[in-house]
């Protein structure tokens, strides 16, 4: 794949950008294999799993926005559980596509503006409350979308909600320009669902080249070069859900768990983004309706059947997050949960990938 596929693409400070920039590249192998690509692979992966999921993001954001219109406007005929229902929505929406770190998701720094995650410095913090308090100016959503990437997304959004005394609380401090600041984030958000909708349609410019493929095109020249692709998010997507997400909840035992190490732990909606990613991983690998020789068939049972443990292992989980953290039993299926990810990703890496001749080479995140 040529570089011009990561045009856009800027360093991430902290783990997403040892994920995106220390990546290895995936190289078509020399050997024979036995599997078969799809002659429709990119089309298969856009029209049965990306592209309804880009769509599904853009419209929960939309869905979001209107509901925190309402609910700032008219508090007494709205509800806060119709804006916590919508941002549980959104965040599930957003979790079916975080890990398709390609193309249009890294174009404008949009995965950063959606999520600024992990934030070890609490730069996210630092900056919603410098807003909240007004030490800063209170953009609109045009006006945030300019700012650093920090406050423009899913965790900000997050913070003055369900910050103590956030807009859901009943008691909210500041309120008017708490409801101002989530209108600004929410737009901002339904903006870039709409960008990234529009650029990952059939007829784009990039959506044209993923769905085919040819020797003179920029990005993709060859199916190899679209399953190239398609491999590194979903074996990335595994690793980061592992080592990123829950290794350090779990910390070294039990006694060393941290919960408020997840995302979206504030909203209590940890598990559910967590698993809501896996069922995404899994839904973009069946989309690709891989052809699988005699001998690979256990691969594709392998991967299906590795992310659907993982996935319902998060929906065992006791509630709420704390709990299941700090519970012998909930600590003990988190471990669980995340040596299944870390035995789907080898199976990715290590036989799927030379089934269909792509070699994955080292990744950053291989150290850590």
């Amino acid at each position: 794949m040529g570089s011009d596929s990561i045009r856009g693409l800027t360093p991430r400070r902290l783990a997403s950008a040892a994920i995106t920039a220390g990546l290895a590249s995936l190289a078509v192998a020399s050997a024979c294999w036995a599997g078969t690509l799809p002659p429709q692979l990119g089309a298969n992966l856009l029209r049965d799993y990306i592209s309804p999921a880009m769509q599904e993001f853009r419209d929960s954001a939309r869905d979001l926005m209107a509901a925190v219109d309402l609910y700032c406007a008219r508090p007494a005929q709205s509800s806060s559980m119709a804006v916590a229902k919508e941002f549980a929505t959104l965040v599930g929406a957003w979790s079916h596509i975080e890990f398709l770190r390609f193309g249009p998701m890294m174009n404008e720094n949009r995965y950063e503006r959606i999520q600024f995650w992990p934030d070890p410095r609490g730069v996210v913090l630092r900056q919603v409350q410098a807003v909240l308090n007004g030490k800063q100016d209170l953009p609109d959503s045009e006006g945030l979308a300019k700012l650093s990437v920090a406050p423009q997304g899913l965790p900000a959004l997050e913070y003055v909600l369900y910050r103590e005394h956030g807009l859901l609380s009943g008691q909210a401090a500041g309120r008017e320009r708490s409801c101002r600041f989530a209108g600004a984030i929410t737009g901002n958000l339904a903006a870039i669902g709409e960008a990234l909708t529009t650029e990952w349609r059939a007829d784009s410019e990039f959506g044209r080249q993923f769905v085919q493929p040819a020797p003179d095109r920029a990005l993709y020249r060859s199916r190899q070069e679209v399953a190239s692709e398609a491999l590194k998010a979903l074996s990335t997507g595994l690793q980061f859900g592992q080592t990123v997400k829950l290794q350090p909840v779990l910390g070294r035992d039990a006694a060393g768990a941290t919960p408020r190490r997840a995302p979206f732990w504030r909203s209590g909606l940890a598990a559910m983004s967590q698993r809501a990613a896996i069922e995404g991983m899994r839904g973009f690998y069946l989309a690709g309706a891989y052809q699988y020789g005699d001998d690979e068939q256990w691969v594709d049972e392998s991967v299906r059947n590795e992310l659907q443990r993982a996935a319902e292992g998060f929906g065992r989980l006791p509630s709420p997050w704390d709990q299941a953290v700090n519970s012998d039993d909930g600590y003990r299926q988190l471990q669980l949960i995340a040596l299944i990810l870390k035995n789907a990703k080898s199976v990715v890496d290590e036989h799927m990938a030379p089934a269909f001749g792509v070699r994955i080479g080292f990744n950053a995140l291989d150290g850590d």
